[in-house]
């Protein structure tokens, strides 16, 4: 179980608790030894689904007019290409112990800071400006 904070906004809240599942079925995919392309689509869904949470997340920050919106935007940007270079790296080497590492500890890590401190910071400032 990964310990981060709630947020004011519901629908982060909501996408956050769907990444720490997804990352959870995707851990638990390798740990079991489960075919190859189980894990692809998984991580297909995991990147899919990060990108439609920045995106909305980015949407409301720009609402909100948030000035610190190009900072919050850079790390959702380094994290998607991040990602998505990851996961081209599996699908080429299909290195277990290699994504296995990154899912547990570097996912998360910046997961449990970017929520504590970034998003945190950001769903308090939309929500006190009456936005979400």
């Amino acid at each position: 179980m990964l310990n981060y904070p709630r947020v004011a906004i519901d629908f982060m809240n909501n996408d956050h608790a769907e990444f720490v599942a997804l990352r959870k079925y995707l851990l638990d995919l390798l740990h079991s030894g489960a075919d190859h392309t189980q894990v692809d689509t998984m991580l297909d869904n995991l990147l899919e689904h990060t990108r439609l949470h920045f995106a909305e997340e980015e949407k409301e920050m720009l609402a909100a007019n948030f000035t610190p919106y190009p900072v919050h935007k850079g790390e959702h940007d380094k994290v998607l290409a991040d990602m998505a270079a990851r996961i081209e790296s599996w699908k080429a080497a299909r290195n277990v112990t290699a994504l296995s590492d990154w899912l547990e500890h570097a996912i998360r890590d910046w997961f449990v800071n970017h929520v504590s401190s970034m998003d945190f910071v950001t769903a308090a400032y939309i929500q006190s400006r009456g936005q979400s």
